[in-house]
């Protein structure tokens, strides 16, 4: 019986392996490379906000939890101020971000305070519009106009951990030979497609420590992070892949609660998993404020054009041309990848500025 159970197992784990390579294959396949989008992250991009905390800690101390709300107000000022400002809030509402499982809407909602266009898809909230694997050219057009021509400035991706977290590990066996970690591998892979279609200035995928870059060919993630970083007092070590400045501002407070998130929220059942599953808000609006279009224009430019000299695009900007400007500029050029035209255009139009190339 054992021998019989054992090859059995085998069977199935070859058989995972297949469709595992497979699936990764068809991604890979479709893939037409015209960004540097999914490039990993150079070593100097990588950043552990635990070493940052560690830092601030060893100089001033840990940060009341008061004053760690202070920093979050902060933070949530950036958006405000940004919805307040006419100019501002015009330019932020010609600016699409998707965001992916994200239920609570956490993640999202510094910039739904910001005057952003956000689209929430989560299959919980709406069983066909917030189902992924019913993404594809198609749907977008046909129910979403492909937003009007407006840039998809962010993808935010809460991808589902419960197959990949190492907390699970012991019911990996089963999942693997039951098709639940594929079902689940197929959804990293459709937001890789859409990221892909859609080539937004930046893009994350969040996901405890777990099994997921392994599994899915993910390039190495860009930023390590606790809750406590920003003004919660709970560790969750949790990983963000994808292209985005890592480099956030924190709130380092005493992380008194510890792992609280299975103490309290232990259990299989939906509730459950979505109470641990909910995005700190402290992180929400550190990551808005360290990615946001209007505060961080030369990397949405860089990200926008990736192909061409990040130099000269910010060169662009300091003679005083506006994104507005260089989309107009370029985007024949640069989306028939005629990089050369669109180059000798902008230096053109720095050097009529009274600007040096």
């Amino acid at each position: 019986m054992d021998l019989v159970k054992t090859q059995n197992n085998n069977e199935q784990l070859q058989l995972f392996n297949k469709l595992l390579l497979d699936a990764r294959s068809s991604f890979i396949d479709a893939e037409f490379k015209i960004s540097n989008i999914f490039d990993a992250p150079h070593k100097n991009e990588v950043v552990r906000l635990n070493k940052k905390s560690q830092a601030y800690v060893e100089a001033n101390g840990w940060m009341s939890r008061s004053s760690a709300l202070e920093r979050l107000e902060q933070w949530k000022n950036v958006a405000f101020n940004q919805y307040l400002d006419p100019t501002i809030r015009n330019q932020n509402n010609q600016k699409i971000v998707i965001s992916l499982f994200d239920l609570s809407g956490t993640w999202s909602q510094p910039w739904v305070d910001a005057g952003y266009q956000v689209f929430r898809f989560d299959i919980q909230a709406d069983p066909y519009f917030g189902d992924i694997n019913n993404f594809s050219v198609e749907f977008f057009n046909e129910l979403f106009a492909c937003f009007d021509g407006l840039d998809v400035h962010a993808i935010l991706a809460a991808c589902p951990c419960t197959d990949f977290a190492v907390s699970g590990a012991r019911h990996f066996t089963a999942k693997d030979a039951d098709g639940r970690t594929l079902s689940s591998i197929e959804l990293v892979y459709q937001t890789l497609r859409t990221i892909e279609f859609f080539k937004p200035n930046i893009w994350a995928i969040e996901n405890p420590v777990g099994r997921i870059a392994s599994l899915t060919g993910l390039s190495p993630w860009r930023l390590s992070f606790d809750p406590f970083h920003f003004g919660d007092t709970y560790t969750k070590k949790t990983l963000l892949w994808g292209r985005f400045n890592a480099d956030l501002p924190i709130a380092p407070v005493e992380p008194v609660e510890g792992s609280k998130m299975h103490r309290l929220y232990g259990g299989n059942s939906i509730a459950t998993k979505n109470a641990r599953s909910v995005t700190p808000e402290g992180f929400a609006y550190s990551f808005f404020t360290a990615n946001n279009a209007h505060s961080n224009s030369l990397m949405t430019i860089c990200n926008k054009y990736d192909r061409l000299d990040p130099e000269l695009l910010s060169r662009c900007l300091n003679s005083g041309l506006s994104d507005y400007d260089i989309s107009n500029l370029i985007d024949d050029d640069y989306y028939d990848c005629d990089d050369y035209s669109a180059h000798q255009t902008l230096e053109s139009a720095v050097e009529s500025m009274g600007v040096a190339v």
